[in-house]
């Protein structure tokens, strides 16, 4: 009988970010997580799963961003965007977008905005930036919000 290939799924690990109080932003100012070394295991794909609790009085038809931060390993880190190592503010410019959750028309005080993205991550450390343009701060309370992850490898069967 041939062997198969499946997938093995890795726990669900929650990234060092801060997002509560997330200043909306049309020029890409966000917040950047940990960076997370890959550099042992080398997974391949990643899936990230985020809930986000929008602030009071958003506007309609806006989202929120996920981007890729990829990190060299070098001596001197090269990261995209001139990330730093941990949980700060960043200003994207060029990273890859990893998906968007967009909100209502008609967006409402405390609604959710819910993601799962799948990502090839070819770096030996990585990390991501959440950016959003709902024109209000987001939900203060750190609780209400989470951003997760998950590795997805290959598994001869």
């Amino acid at each position: 009988m041939a062997n198969k290939i499946l997938d093995l799924f890795g726990s669900s690990t929650a990234f060092a970010i801060t997002i509560a109080s997330l200043a909306s932003s049309t020029t890409g100012v966000g917040r950047q997580s940990d960076i997370l070394d890959n550099s042992t295991s080398r997974e391949q794909c990643v899936r990230i799963w985020a809930k986000i609790k929008q602030g009071t009085s958003p506007t309609g038809n806006r989202s929120a961003y996920l981007y890729l931060i990829a990190d060299d390993n070098n001596g001197t880190n090269h990261r995209t965007d001139g990330a730093g190592a941990s949980d700060a503010a960043l200003t994207i410019q060029n990273a890859p977008l990893i998906g968007v959750m967009r909100n209502k028309s008609t967006a409402a005080t405390g609604e959710l905005l819910y993601g799962e993205f799948l990502v090839r991550i070819a770096a030996p450390k990585w990390g991501i930036i959440l950016v959003h343009d709902t024109v209000v701060a987001l939900d203060s309370t750190a609780g209400n919000h989470w951003l997760r992850y998950s590795y997805v490898s290959p598994e001869v069967q």
